[in-house]
């Protein structure tokens, strides 16, 4: 594992980042590692950008990740996901990405300025090693909400080799915080299933 291995969350005010962060450090921790979360916020609770960073290492570092430096980018909502790439992304990136679109307060007072998904995905690529675009609204849908796509997410990239934090860690992170039987745990276990 890299040392500090960067974690970087990306979407808007009332996606869960917040949550995402907290249950990657829990976990981080429960593995034996050294977490540090730092959290920056647009207007998000008007549906604002929100961004969860998260470093993970042997010894404690800076809380905000460094320009080129992120290892993981979970892209919540895409064009927040791409503002994010941008500015910390780098030649050893891997971008979780869902293709589910919320407006954020800006381009609500402009609907048609929101970018083609597809032109997103298409610059993504050139910003990052790897790409997985993730179409979880169909599934979400049937666990029974999209505010569940945070835990879905999680379950996606618990399952690529390229995290240092383990399924079975997230996994038992997002039980102590939500419950067992909860639709988090759900939407976990679908994400886990999808190969990146």
């Amino acid at each position: 594992m890299r040392d500090p291995f960067n974690i970087l969350v990306a979407g808007v005010g009332g996606q869960g980042n917040l949550v995402c962060g907290r249950v990657l450090a829990e976990a981080a921790m429960q593995t034996g590692l050294r977490p540090v979360v730092g959290d920056t916020f647009g207007a998000s609770r008007r549906g604002g950008s929100v961004l969860t960073h998260l470093r993970i290492g042997e010894t404690d570092w800076g809380p905000l990740i460094p320009k080129g430096e992120v290892d993981i980018l979970l892209g919540l909502e895409p064009l927040e996901a791409l503002r994010a790439a941008a500015k910390f992304a780098g030649q050893r990136t891997v971008a979780i990405i869902s293709k589910t679109t919320i407006p954020t307060v800006t381009a609500n007072n402009k609907p048609a300025d929101y970018p083609n998904i597809e032109r997103i995905i298409e610059n993504l690529h050139r910003l990052c090693k790897q790409v997985i675009v993730l179409d979880a609204e169909e599934t979400l849908t049937q666990i029974g909400s999209m505010k569940m796509l945070n835990s879905y997410i999680l379950g996606v990239m618990g399952s690529t080799t390229q995290t240092p934090i383990s399924l079975d860690s997230i996994r038992a992170s997002l039980e102590r915080l939500f419950g067992a039987d909860s639709l988090n745990i759900v939407a976990f276990s679908a994400g886990a299933k999808v190969s990146p």
